[in-house]
């Protein structure tokens, strides 16, 4: 059975909201509350739940996705969460329970999270999102820029490890390690620097900077291959740096009547001409706009490296990701002059 918010106020929670004085980010989480539709958001995960009315109901599911969504705004571990959750009183507003209610184990928000991977709902999730930003007519549609970033994953297996891979043995501390490890990573090399880990892709909107499309592969998938995914094809112009070259793409927009501003890429014996370099330079004014939004990541919720040692989950992580800076993006939006 799935259980429903409370909104009964205690008497010590009358006392507290008296303050005058609040916190930076109580202000935030209050303007994050207001902004989105959390009912749109709960229709999405009705699903993952049995539809039975017997049994101890659960917690409800927008308690759950306002956990989530506190644990990567703020950069938290899921036992840093619970404690935040009984500590932080701007937690507590926003997830609108009282100050005496008894908060659920963080193991709660675990099994939640587990639910939503098994089952694949965090694109249906990220467009209700942009379902909500486009009723706000905060998309402009002037232009897509594309991007992707590398993830280092949360743990590299070590090269004894893979040397060792065929031997295994009886050895119970190999099958207790072996469980720690990222199997769903892969290699790359940029520049002279190797990569174990994952990408995150982007299509952003031109103008308003929204994620309007998003993706998440794992090191090895090399960004043209996303390329696609990631054009919402309603935009007069695409801009991407040189990974995203390719003459037949090219044409193809250009019969579409689609401005090509992916930069062009010099090839062996076809150096670029001075036309083109200039040419690039001017798209790179345009493209340059799409890194904010993974500066964005690293600087504020400090996702320098990936948490968890599982696709999906990690998958989910970079999904909450735009979906806050979505939400954020729209509050400054909506504010005027913003």
């Amino acid at each position: 059975m799935i259980g429903k918010p409370k909104s009964q106020v205690s008497i010590l929670d009358g006392a507290f909201n008296s303050r005058k004085k609040r916190c930076r980010s109580d202000a935030l989480l209050e303007k994050i509350d207001a902004f989105v539709n959390w009912d749109k958001l709960v229709e999405v995960c009705q699903g993952i739940y049995k539809g039975s009315k017997r049994g101890r109901p659960t917690v409800p599911i927008e308690f759950s996705l306002k956990c989530l969504v506190l644990q990567y705004l703020y950069g938290l571990s899921d036992p840093a969460l619970e404690d935040a959750l009984i500590d932080r009183l701007s937690f507590q507003r926003f997830l609108g329970i009282s100050f005496d209610t008894e908060v659920p184990d963080f193991s709660t928000i675990w099994r939640f999270r587990e639910r939503l991977v098994r089952a694949n709902l965090l694109e249906e999730l990220f467009e209700r999102i942009i379902q909500q930003l486009e009723a706000r007519n905060l998309i402009v549609r002037r232009g897509t820029l594309v991007d992707a970033t590398l993830i280092q994953a949360a743990r590299k297996p070590k090269k004894r490890d893979q040397d060792n891979q065929g031997n295994k043995g009886n050895d119970c501390s190999h099958l207790r390690h072996e469980s720690q490890k990222d199997r769903d990573a892969t290699h790359t090399k940029k520049g002279k620097r190797s990569y174990y880990g994952y990408k995150g892709h982007i299509g952003m909107d031109q103008g308003s900077c929204i994620i309007r499309k998003k993706a998440f592969t794992t090191a090895s998938v090399h960004d043209s291959q996303v390329r696609d995914n990631l054009i919402s094809g309603d935009e007069p112009s695409v801009f991407g740096d040189k990974a995203y070259a390719d003459d037949r793409q090219k044409r193809k927009m250009r019969e579409h009547g689609i401005y090509h501003g992916i930069l062009d890429k010099g090839r062996r014996n076809r150096p670029l001409s001075k036309k083109q370099k200039k040419r690039n330079k001017q798209k790179s004014r345009v493209r340059n706009a799409v890194e904010r939004p993974f500066a964005h990541f690293r600087n504020l919720y400090g996702y320098c490296r990936a948490r968890y040692v599982n696709m999906g989950r990690n998958d989910l992580h970079f999904t909450f990701l735009c979906m806050i800076y979505n939400i954020r993006r729209g509050i400054a939006l909506s504010v005027p002059g913003g």
